[in-house]
């Protein structure tokens, strides 16, 4: 499994210039009419999931700190996190778009998950952190969970004035994020392509050239060029670019705004 992910430190430009500028414009609108601390979203298909029958990369979009980050996969978080475990575990129902939990609930039951809220409030990552669940026309789910600072004996009252703006917030920024992919095309056409060719076609919608992608995939460039030209005819594309772009349009691929894998 893998974290695609789309890094706007604090509200800034990352480190990498194919950051998508109009995504950064929406989550800095979404701050300033909700008032959050900050603002992270996560893409995931099950359905694609079940039908390659391997856990989903995960497409991350956060405004988190760089340091918190790094202290993030450093400790492996991902694996108590709440906001990931219906797609890392899958053993949790899906939720209906719109519904909002507070993540503080889900520590009660867990001492993992406290430890990790914990340690976001003792690094100033907010005291209050709601998960919103949001799903396209075509069934593609996502989360985006919302950090606030409110006072303890505040927060109930602060969720219930704000849950209406949370949801059209959540919906906004999915839409935003993957609001034309269909989960169940996207698995019908990963199951058509092979597991090599649908990794020559990522590395090529990146920019990679034939050679390059070998040197990645640890296999010859003329390799390269024959899973190309197989994808090419399965997909009925004239061209090399038409494949990548049909690709990426079906949703058999993904090209994350920041190619940052850990």
């Amino acid at each position: 499994m893998h974290f695609d992910l789309a890094h706007f430190p604090d509200f800034q430009e990352g480190f990498f210039g194919s950051a998508k500028l109009d995504t950064l414009e929406t989550l800095i609108e979404i701050r300033e009419q909700l008032g959050c601390m900050h603002i992270t979203h996560v893409g995931y298909s099950n359905q694609a999931a079940q039908h390659r029958g391997l856990a989903p990369d995960i497409s991350v979009t956060t405004t988190l700190p760089f340091n918190w980050v790094l202290r993030y996969a450093a400790k492996a978080y991902h694996k108590v996190d709440p906001l990931f475990e219906a797609v890392v575990t899958q053993r949790r129902p899906t939720q209906a778009a719109g519904s909002i939990r507070n993540l503080a609930d889900e520590a009660k039951t867990s001492l993992e998950i406290k430890k990790y809220l914990c340690d976001r409030e003792m690094r100033s990552n907010g005291n209050l952190f709601l998960a919103v669940d949001a799903s396209n026309n075509n069934g593609f789910k996502g989360i985006s969970e919302f950090t606030f600072t409110v006072d303890k004996s505040e927060q109930a009252s602060f969720v219930e004035r704000i849950s209406q703006r949370l949801v059209s917030s959540s919906a906004r920024l999915h839409t935003k994020l993957h609001g034309n992919r269909n989960p169940a095309l996207a698995a019908v056409v990963a199951k058509l392509l092979t597991k090599r060719e649908l990794d020559c076609l990522y590395w090529a919608a990146i920019g990679k050239t034939d050679g390059e992608i070998g040197e990645i995939l640890d296999i010859a460039r003329w390799t390269v060029v024959t899973y190309l030209q197989n994808a090419k005819n399965k997909l009925g594309c004239a061209n090399r670019t038409s494949t990548v772009a049909t690709a990426l349009a079906l949703g058999a691929i993904e090209m994350p705004a920041i190619a940052n894998r850990f």
